[in-house]
């Protein structure tokens, strides 16, 4: 990993976040052990990483829950390894998160989106596994952004003419709508769509080759498979919306599109949705993470934090040691255990130690 940019954080404050009234981190480039009993605030910190990283609650609760419960607001700030950049997320309660890098306030909160990259692993990540479509399609959405702005953009397009589109669609149950109307946004969908796919079945490509090698260095001797499966492969997506228009008028909603789209996960030729274990759908989530990790490092050319969340459950002793060894070949870590020796005694050595108790954190 030479020549690659510090992507980490070189320090963390957080002020009425979750359980953490005032709690201020100085975090080594290498391996941070955050340790201590369940319930005591550990993920919360991991959360807040990722909220500086995307502008996004990692549990996908509504910002005004993360407030200290009784405080008017929460912050969270960072300051970056490279360049010292200081990131800041605002939240209070009945107003629009507020994120600010070196004081200037963003237009949107998607803008934070790369300035610290981060990959992050816990045990609402096996949805990516054993959840809805729409679960895998998150998680695609979700990285991508990280890396490409492009995307992003066509992203919230799709989103918008979507929206658009379905409102049109209920609208013409009840009473006469023109097919301009339609058009005008049937051509948006088309346009950012063709380049959501393009650019998703790319990245899954991409990945595979990765998740694979990673499947096999956890000690797996069965063979990890992703595939990018779209409902419409080589068809002209604005002909198809145009075509399946009246019976997406009696549905209610558009039938066709990226939204639709699924990545298919198999082992061993097998959907680990329905027939994988529960060691295997781990280890599959984390070999994909793992892959995700490698990809951002290309795109971006700096190695982005990795936060990793009661990742230990389920896995034995020769794959944890695996993972571990993998996961410090040269970027930041950030792990979350109920005790130190859970790393291994070699690693622990080389740690910093963080202890956590009712939302306030020690150094060991």
């Amino acid at each position: 990993m030479c020549g690659l940019l510090k992507a980490g954080l070189a320090r963390l404050t957080l002020w009425n976040y979750r359980n953490h009234e005032e709690t201020d981190l100085e975090l080594t480039e290498r391996l941070n052990l955050v340790c201590g009993r369940n319930a005591q605030g550990k993920t919360n910190l991991l959360e807040a990483v990722s909220l500086v990283s995307t502008g996004r609650i990692l549990r996908g609760t509504r910002d005004v829950q993360a407030i200290r419960q009784g405080a008017l607001e929460g912050i969270v700030q960072g300051e970056t390894y490279d360049t010292g950049t200081t990131i800041r997320v605002t939240l209070r309660p009945n107003v629009k998160k507020r994120i600010e890098v070196n004081s200037l306030g963003l237009t949107r909160a998607s803008d934070v989106m790369g300035r610290i990259p981060t990959v992050s692993f816990s045990s609402e990540d096996m949805t990516i596994v054993t959840g809805e479509p729409s679960d895998r399609r998150d998680f695609m959405d979700r990285e991508l952004a990280q890396v490409s702005p492009a995307y992003l953009k066509d992203l919230a397009t799709y989103k918008r003419a979507l929206l658009q589109r379905n409102s049109l669609l209920k609208l013409a149950q009840t009473q006469v709508v023109a097919k301009e109307s339609f058009e005008v946004w049937e051509e948006q969908l088309a346009l950012s769509g063709v380049n959501i796919q393009e650019r998703r079945k790319s990245w899954i490509e991409a990945i595979n080759k990765c998740a694979k090698e990673f499947h096999a260095k956890l000690g797996s001797d069965e063979v990890l498979d992703l595939q990018y499966d779209t409902k419409e492969p080589g068809s002209d997506l604005v002909l198809r919306l145009a075509g399946d228009r009246g019976q997406d008028i009696i549905r209610g909603t558009t039938s066709v599109g990226p939204h639709r789209d699924e990545l298919v996960i198999r082992v061993e030729g097998q959907e680990a949705r329905h027939y994988g274990s529960q060691g295997q759908q781990r280890t599959a989530v984390i070999a994909l993470k793992l892959a995700v990790m490698d990809t951002v490092t290309d795109d971006l050319g700096v190695r982005p934090v990795l936060l990793l969340d009661d990742v230990f459950s389920d896995l034995d002793e020769t794959r944890r040691s695996r993972l571990m060894e993998m996961t410090l070949e040269g970027g930041q870590v950030l792990l979350t255990c109920t005790e130190p020796i859970q790393a291994g005694r070699e690693l622990v050595a080389q740690a910093q130690i963080f202890w956590v108790e009712s939302g306030k954190v020690s150094r060991a």
